[in-house]
């Protein structure tokens, strides 16, 4: 059973406005009851030690995060006492056998997806200004978090059984189906994603990029999430499908720039540009990324699960008549709030248009630099103050189909065919086979069935 989370403690989606100082002496397990209403239950203890950090600021942060606090060269876990006090709460909770205290599929799934991430970020661990590689301390956490792992792994059957959170949360009437462009800023959760009967689930066609329609964001979290890359056009989903039918076939796509061409040196991506002149979408045409948790089951298998983890929105409010220039586009993002969804609810959370994300946004470009163990800008009031919601658009500030990378492809080769968008249900398997070609999945599978 889930409790509220103790007072002290600080998420990055609270804002952190009413955030305490840290108790003087209190010290890692630090106390929560995001698993059970008993703060000393090893899985809260485990919790507590693995993905509660204390910040420079004097406050914790990680409760409920979807992904855990922990950037390419963070060494919070793997330096001086901080490593004995994990290696012991792990060894506590493997010897006592603590993965039987809780039964429920849920909680299990959530408790191996986040350890799943830690054991990601210390299987990728890169040096720090301090050149340390900790490669004996990773590998002395890395065999525990497996063996924790398997213990919780849900069979097949288990898994298409959890719950599917989006349903609930749609089924609640917590927001407006619909957008209203009246009151732009007003969150909305359309409950037609996979249906059929509105939007449409893109993948890459056969003369595409080959692999994730959005590989930023399974590169992000290293294939432990599929992305869905949905779009849908204000006059409907048959009109939504016609327009895509002649983005594809537009000639040229790529046109490229004479004046640069004579340097050798030059990337592709500097050379060519789309074409100006591409098929526009209107405006009121709404972009969505849904991105659906991975599990392993317990065969040692990545698989997908129901549980949806977060919704981004964007709605294109104005366009301008160059690729460069960008539009007016009304954002919104829901988030998974896990302790909402272990107390039966949808748990996706509108985050607030003003809310900051800097730690997100670091850790999906793969950035090292922890935010919270350092003070990287003299201005900050807190470690999670450095980027607004809006910082999105630097990446998707283009206007209209400009701003849709799937389609420009500003991260991928740029090739000369156009992506070949097609409607399809591939964002799955695709993030499962990314995964399973990288060297972190190779190295778990190895102390899995070891």
């Amino acid at each position: 059973m889930v409790a509220s989370a103790v007072v002290w403690i600080a998420g990055l989606k609270g804002g952190n406005a009413s955030a305490d100082s840290i108790p003087k002496g209190l010290a890692p397990p630090y106390p929560n009851t995001f698993f059970d209403s008993d703060p000393n239950n090893p899985w809260n203890r485990l919790y507590g030690t693995l993905f509660i950090r204390p910040a420079w600021d004097g406050k914790l942060y990680g409760l409920d995060e979807m992904d855990p606090l922990y950037w390419r060269d963070t060494h919070y876990l793997l330096d001086g006492p901080m490593h004995q006090k994990v290696l012991g709460v792990l060894d506590d909770f493997i010897q006592a056998d603590s993965a039987r205290l809780v039964t429920d599929p849920l909680e299990r799934a959530l408790f191996q997806r986040i350890l799943w991430a830690l054991f990601d970020s210390l299987a990728t661990h890169k040096e720090g200004a301090d050149h340390k590689d900790f490669a004996a301390e990773r590998r002395e956490i890395e065999v525990r978090l497996v063996k924790i792992m398997k213990s919780v792994a849900l069979t097949d059957d288990e898994i298409k059984a959890l719950p599917d959170n989006y349903r609930l949360e749609v089924a609640a009437k917590t927001y407006p189906a619909a957008f209203d462009p009246a009151q732009p800023e007003q969150p909305f959760l359309p409950g037609t994603f996979f249906s059929g009967a509105e939007w449409v689930d893109l993948m890459n066609g056969p003369d595409g990029p080959a692999g994730p329609i959005a590989p930023v964001h399974v590169r992000g979290v290293s294939g432990r999430s599929a992305f869905h890359v949905l779009m849908s056009l204000p006059t409907g989903r048959s009109d939504t499908l016609d327009y895509l039918k002649k983005l594809n076939h537009f000639e040229p796509h790529w046109l490229y720039s004479p004046s640069l061409m004579a340097n050798p040196s030059m990337p592709r991506s500097v050379l060519t540009h789309l074409n100006a002149e591409l098929p526009q979408v209107p405006v009121l045409t709404k972009f969505a990324l849904v991105r659906m948790a991975n599990l392993i089951d317990a065969r040692g298998d990545a698989v997908n699960s129901p549980l949806m983890e977060s919704v981004q929105l964007r709605v294109i409010g104005a366009l301008s008549s160059t690729e460069k220039r960008g539009s007016e586009e009304y954002l919104d993002f829901f988030i998974l709030d896990q302790m909402k969804l272990m107390r039966g609810q949808g748990g996706l959370v509108a985050r607030k248009k003003t809310q900051r994300f800097e730690m997100v946004l670091s850790r999906l470009m793969m950035i090292s630099g922890d935010t919270l163990e350092r003070h990287w800008n003299a201005e900050d009031t807190s470690p999670g103050e450095d980027a607004p919601l809006t910082s999105c658009l630097q990446c998707h500030g283009g206007p209209g189909i400009f701003s849709m990378n799937s389609y420009r492809q500003l991260f991928q080769d740029q090739t000369v065919t156009p992506p070949d968008l097609e409607v399809g249900d591939k964002a799955g398997a695709d993030s499962v086979t990314w995964k399973e070609q990288q060297y972190d999945w190779g190295l778990l599978q190895a102390y899995w069935f070891q």
